[in-house]
C-alpha cells in the first residue's frame, strides 16, 4: 500500500510538472501576477500560514482594508492550502514561490487522491490513473491558475468515498468521514463546499435503493456526519455570515445569471490540441468545461459497468447531472428558489463553475469504462489500450507550455517599511471601482512586511471602504488629516510613478511643506512620510 501510494504521488507530481510547464523550471522567476486574482490568492495563502502560526484565533482579521475586521471573509478562506504553506514560508521561501509550489502540489494531490479512491473501487490501477488524471488535469482546472482554491481539490474525493460507504453500510464511522471531508472541503473553498453539499444530496438520493434497506442507520450516520461537518465549519461560516449581515455582501440571482454556463462552455477548452483545431471560437470569456473526447467516450462505456458497480455509476451520474443543471443557473426551474433559501449559494457568483461536478463524474465513469475494456482484453492489446487511454487523456487536456510573466520585484523600500514598529500604512494611489484590482501589488508587497494597510483587493469591497477613500483622496487637506487620525494611520507612502502620471511632480513635492507629516525615507520608487500627532 505504501509503495502504491508513493508511486501514485510520484506519477501525479510528474503530471503536474508537465501540465504547468515551465513553472517548475523557475518557480521564483515565473508567475501570473498580471492577474489580480493570482496576486490575491498568493497573498491569502501566505497570510493564512502566518496567522495560523502567530495568532490563529484572528486568522480572518487580515491586515487589509484597515480598520475593517474579518476581511479574509471577503473572498475564499484557503485554510487548507495556507496550512500547507506553513513549512514553505518557514523555510524562507517568498510568497510567489510558495504559491507556485502549491499550484503543482494541489494538482498532484488532487490527482493522487482520486486515483487511490477509484483504483480501490475498480480494483484496477490503470483505471484509477485515468480517473486521477482526468479529475485534476482537465480543461476547467487548467484555466484556473489564479484560483488555487480550485486546484486544491484533494479533499472532495473523501466526500465521494464517504457517500459510497454510507450507501453500502451506513456506520457512524462513515458519517464521521463525511463530516471530516465536508469540513476540509469548506476550509479550502466556499465554492467547493457548495459543490460538495450538492454532490452529497445527489449521491445519497441516487442510491436510495441501497439505503432504504437500512433507512434508520443511514439517516443517523448521514445526519451525524453533516452535523459534524457543520460544527467544524461553524467558526468559519460565522465569519462569512457576520460580514454578510454587516455589509450585505451576498450575491444576487441576477449576478449568477451573468456567470451562468451555456452549451458553449461545454465545448470550450484551452487544451492546445482542441483549441487549435476547433475550440477557439468557444473559448471566449467562458468557463472551460469540455471533458475531452476520450473521457467522454470512456465515460459512456463506464455506464455499462458490472452490476455490482452500478450503485457508484448511478451516484456519479447523478452528481454530474446536478453539476450541469446548477451550472446553467436561473434558467433551470427551481434554481432561483434554491438560491433564495440556501445561504451557501448566496456566497457564490460564478454559477458556471458547478460544471466541475460534471467533469468529476465523467472522470470516474471514464475509469469504469477503461476497467471494463481491460477486463475484456488480454496481453499486448490490454497494455496498448491502457497506454493509449492515458496518453490521450493527457494530450487532450495539455496546455503546456503555459504562459507566465516575470515575477514582479517587491520594491526595496518595503524592507525599510518592515522595520517600522507599529506602522499602519496609507498608500497613494489607492483604488476602487473599475480600477480596484490595481491595489493587488500592495498585497504582494505586504507579504514582506505585514503592516496593516488601508488598501485591499478581494472578491468585493464595502461601502465603508468607499467612504474612507473619498475622505483620504483629499490628502493633504484637513479632511484627510482627520480621517487619518481616526483610523490610526502612522505612515503615508507615495508611489511616485503613478502619482506623477496623475497629479504631477509639483503636487508630490508640495507634501514636504505640510506641517503634520515628515518625510522619513525614500528611494526612486516611493516616499514614506510619518504622520505627526504632535502638531495641532
Amino acid at each position: 500500500m505504501i509503495r502504491r501510494t508513493l508511486f501514485t504521488l510520484a506519477a501525479t507530481l510528474a503530471a503536474a510538472v508537465l501540465h504547468t510547464w515551465p513553472l517548475a523550471s523557475d518557480p521564483a522567476g515565473l508567475s501570473r501576477h498580471d492577474n489580480a486574482d493570482t496576486t490575491l490568492t498568493t497573498w491569502t495563502v501566505s497570510w493564512v500560514a502566518r496567522a495560523l502560526t502567530h495568532d490563529p484565533l484572528h486568522v480572518f482579521d487580515a491586515p487589509i482594508f484597515h480598520p475593517e475586521k474579518r476581511t479574509l471573509a471577503y473572498s475564499e478562506p484557503l485554510i487548507v492550502p495556507g496550512t500547507l504553506a506553513i513549512p514553505l514560508r518557514a523555510a524562507g521561501l517568498d510568497a510567489t514561490v510558495t504559491y507556485n509550489l502549491l499550484v503543482i502540489l494541489g494538482l498532484a494531490l488532487s490527482a493522487a487522491v482520486m486515483w487511490r479512491l477509484v483504483a480501490g473501487w475498480t480494483s484496477d490501477e490503470a483505471a484509477g490513473a485515468v480517473a486521477g488524471l482526468a479529475y485534476a488535469f482537465n480543461a476547467h482546472l487548467l484555466t484556473r491558475f489564479g484560483h488555487i482554491q480550485a486546484l486544491h481539490a484533494e479533499c472532495f474525493p473523501v466526500v465521494l468515498y464517504a457517500i459510497d460507504r454510507l450507501a453500502a453500510r451506513a456506520t457512524l464511522r462513515d458519517g464521521v468521514t463525511l463530516g471530516l471531508g465536508l469540513a476540509l472541503v469548506g476550509l479550502t473553498s466556499i465554492y467547493q463546499l457548495a459543490f460538495a453539499a450538492g454532490a452529497t444530496v445527489a449521491g445519497i438520493l441516487a442510491r436510495v435503493g441501497e439505503w432504504r434497506r437500512r433507512p434508520v442507520a443511514t439517516a443517523v450516520a448521514t445526519g451525524a456526519g453533516i452535523t459534524l461537518g457543520v460544527a467544524l465549519l461553524a467558526p468559519m461560516l460565522w465569519q462569512y455570515l457576520t460580514v454578510n449581515r454587516q455589509y450585505g455582501l451576498a450575491r444576487t440571482v441576477a449576478e449568477t445569471a451573468d456567470y451562468a454556463a451555456t452549451w458553449r462552455d461545454y465545448l470550450a477548452t484551452g487544451g492546445r490540441l482542441h483549441y487549435a483545431w476547433w475550440s477557439a471560437p468557444f473559448f471566449q470569456d467562458t468557463a472551460a468545461l469540455f471533458p475531452g473526447v476520450t473521457v467522454a467516450l470512456l465515460g459512456l462505456a463506464g455506464c455499462f459497468a458490472p452490476r455490482e458497480q452500478q450503485g457508484r455509476v448511478r451516484m456519479m451520474a447523478a452528481i454530474g447531472v446536478t453539476g450541469v443543471l446548477m451550472s446553467l443557473g436561473p434558467v433551470v426551474p427551481g434554481y432561483t428558489w434554491l438560491f433564495e433559501h440556501i445561504p451557501l449559494l448566496q456566497a457564490t457568483r460564478a454559477t458556471d463553475r458547478w460544471g466541475v461536478l460534471a467533469l468529476t463524474a465523467l472522470a470516474v465513469l471514464a475509469a469504469y469504462g477503461l476497467a471494463l475494456m481491460r477486463t475484456r482484453t488480454r496481453g499486448a492489446t490490454r497494455h496498448v489500450i491502457t497506454a493509449v487511454a492515458i496518453a490521450l487523456v493527457t494530450l487532450e487536456a495539455l496546455r503546456a507550455p503555459m504562459a507566465f510573466r516575470p515575477t514582479p520585484a517587491v520594491p526595496a523600500i518595503y524592507a525599510r517599511i518592515a522595520a517600522l514598529p507599529g506602522a499602519v500604512l496609507l498608500e497613494y494611489p489607492t483604488y476602487e471601482g473599475p480600477a480596484f484590482s490595481r491595489n493587488a501589488p500592495y498585497l504582494l508587497a505586504q507579504t514582506e512586511h505585514w503592516k496593516p494597510i488601508v488598501a485591499g483587493y478581494s472578491g468585493t469591497f464595502t461601502p465603508d471602504y468607499t467612504a474612507r477613500l473619498a475622505d483620504l483622496a483629499t490628502f493633504p487637506a484637513e479632511r484627510a488629516r482627520q480621517r487619518l487620525r481616526e483610523m490610526g494611520i502612522t505612515h503615508v507612502v507615495l508611489h511616485l510613478a503613478p502619482l506623477r502620471a496623475t497629479v504631477g511632480q509639483a503636487a508630490i513635492d508640495a507634501v514636504d511643506q505640510v506641517p503634520w507629516v515628515t518625510r522619513e525615507f525614500e528611494d526612486d520608487t516611493a516616499r514614506v512620510y510619518r504622520v505627526r500627532t504632535d502638531v495641532p
